[in-house]
C-alpha cells in the first residue's frame, strides 16, 4: 500500500466518528419525540380536558403515521441533498414543531405541533444509513445499525424518568422547551462537523479501503432523481415478495413495543399497581436499557457469523414469549417483582427488528438500498400508528 494512500485511509478512519456523531445526536432527537407523550399522558388529558383515551392515543400515533410516510421521501432527499442538508434541514423542522407544542392553547395546535415535529425527525434515519454506507465498511452494517440503536436509545431514556422528574417539577412545557433548545445546539453540530462522503474531505472512499482489504468492492448506493427511475424502483422494491417479511414483522413486533412503552406503559403501571410516575417511568426506562444491550449484541452476532434471519427470529420468539407471560400470569397483572425482568427482556427482545433493513437490503439491488431501507424502516411507524389508537379504543371500551 501507498504511504500516502496508507496515511488517507487513517485519517479516514478517525473522521468518520466526528462525522457520525453528530448525526447520532440528531437521531437520538427522533427516538425522544417517539416516546415522550407516554410519560406526559396523563398531564396532556388534564390540561387540554381530553377524557377518550382514542384521543391521545391518537395524539401519539400521529407522530409514527407522518414519520412512516417520510422514509422513502427521506432516501430520495439524501441523494439529492445529501445527509448534510437533508438532516439540518429535518432538524430545523423540528426544532419549530417543539416550539409550537412548548406553546400550544388547545389540542389542534398539540397535534401541528407534533406533525411538524415528526416530519423533521422522520427525514433523520435513512440519512444516517447514508452516512454509514458511504464512512463505513460493507462488514460493519449491521455492527453500525446496532451502535446508532444504542445512541438513539439515549433519548428513550431521556423520555422516561428524565422527563417525568421534569415533568413534576417544572410541567411538560419545559421539558419541550429544553429540546428544542439541545435541538438548535445538534444543527450547529452537524453544519460544522457533517460531511457527506471522505471525496469532500479530500479521502479516498471507503471502496477504495475495501478494495486495499481484499474485499469485494461496494457498490454505492445511489438512486437517481428522475421520476421514471424512483416508479421503477417502487416497482422492483415493492413487487419482491421477500421485502415484505421482513416489512410485516416491523409492523407487528414495533408497533407492540411502541404501544406499550412509548405510550400506554406508564399510565398502565400507574393505575394497576398504583406507582407513581417516577417508579412506572423506571420500569420503562429497564425496556430501553434491554434495547441498548440488545441492539449492538444481534449486530455484531449477525455481522461475525454472517447471519440475518435466525438472531432475528430467536429474539422475535422471546419477544413473543415475555408478552405472553405479561399478558396471561395473574390476568394481566404479575407480580411486581417480575416486572423489572419482563420489562428489560421485552426491550431485549425487540433489538431484533433492527435486522429488518439488513434482510431487507440482502434481497434488493445494491441501487436500491436506499429505497428499501425507507420501506421496511416505514413497517415499524406504521405498526406503531395503528396499535397504540387500538389500545386507546379497547381502553375506552373497558376501563
Amino acid at each position: 500500500m501507498e504511504p500516502l494512500l496508507k496515511q488517507q485511509i487513517k485519517v479516514l478512519n478517525r473522521r468518520r466518528w466526528i462525522v457520525w456523531t453528530p448525526m447520532a445526536l440528531a437521531l437520538l432527537l427522533s427516538y425522544f419525540h417517539r416516546t415522550a407523550t407516554g410519560v406526559m399522558t396523563d398531564s396532556l388529558m388534564r390540561e387540554f380536558s381530553i377524557t377518550r383515551a382514542a384521543d391521545i392515543g391518537g395524539l401519539a400515533s400521529v407522530y409514527f403515521y407522518t414519520y412512516a410516510v417520510m422514509q422513502v421521501p427521506a432516501g430520495i432527499l439524501a441523494d439529492w441533498f445529501g445527509p448534510r442538508r437533508t438532516v439540518l434541514l429535518a432538524l430545523i423542522t423540528a426544532t419549530l414543531g417543539a416550539i409550537i407544542l412548548s406553546t400550544a392553547q388547545n389540542i389542534a395546535m398539540l397535534y401541528i405541533g407534533r406533525i411538524i415535529s415528526s416530519i423533521g425527525v422522520g427525514l433523520i434515519y435513512i440519512n444516517v444509513v447514508k452516512i454509514h454506507a458511504e464512512w463505513f465498511r460493507t462488514r460493519e452494517f449491521t455492527t453500525m445499525t446496532g451502535l446508532i440503536v444504542v445512541v438513539g436509545s439515549v433519548g428513550f431514556l431521556l423520555a422516561t424518568t428524565p422527563l417525568a422528574l421534569i415533568v413534576d417539577w417544572f410541567g411538560w412545557r419545559i421539558a419541550f422547551s429544553i429540546i428544542t433548545m439541545y435541538s438548535l445546539i445538534v444543527v450547529i453540530a452537524c453544519w460544522r462537523w457533517v460531511k457527506d462522503r471522505p471525496a469532500d474531505l479530500g479521502l479516498p472512499n471507503i471502496s477504495v479501503l475495501e478494495a486495499e482489504e481484499g474485499i469485494v468492492k461496494k457498490e454505492s448506493i445511489k438512486t437517481e432523481t428522475n421520476n421514471y427511475h424512483v416508479i421503477e424502483s417502487l416497482k422492483t422494491v415493492m413487487g419482491n415478495p421477500a421485502t415484505w417479511w421482513p416489512f410485516l414483522a416491523s409492523v407487528t413486533i414495533y408497533g407492540v413495543y411502541m404501544a406499550f412503552m412509548g405510550l400506554w406503559g406508564v399510565p398502565y403501571l400507574m393505575q394497576i399497581y398504583g406507582m407513581s410516575r417516577v417508579t412506572a417511568s423506571n420500569h420503562i426506562m429497564l425496556m430501553s436499557t434491554g434495547t441498548m444491550i440488545g441492539a449492538p449484541l444481534i449486530g455484531y452476532v449477525s455481522d461475525r457469523f454472517a447471519l440475518r434471519r435466525l438472531p432475528n427470529i430467536v429474539a422475535s420468539a422471546g419477544f413473543l414469549l415475555l408478552w405472553l407471560i405479561l399478558t396471561l400470569w395473574n390476568a394481566g397483572k404479575p407480580e411486581v417483582w417480575a416486572l423489572y425482568p419482563l420489562c428489560f427482556g421485552i426491550g431485549l427482545g425487540m433489538s431484533g427488528v433492527n435486522l429488518n433493513v439488513a434482510c431487507g437490503k440482502e434481497v434488493t439491488p445494491p441501487a436500491m438500498t436506499g429505497m428499501v431501507s425507507g420501506l421496511v424502516n416505514s413497517g415499524a411507524f406504521i405498526g406503531a400508528a395503528l396499535i397504540q389508537p387500538l389500545f386507546g379504543w379497547v381502553l375506552d371500551h373497558n376501563w
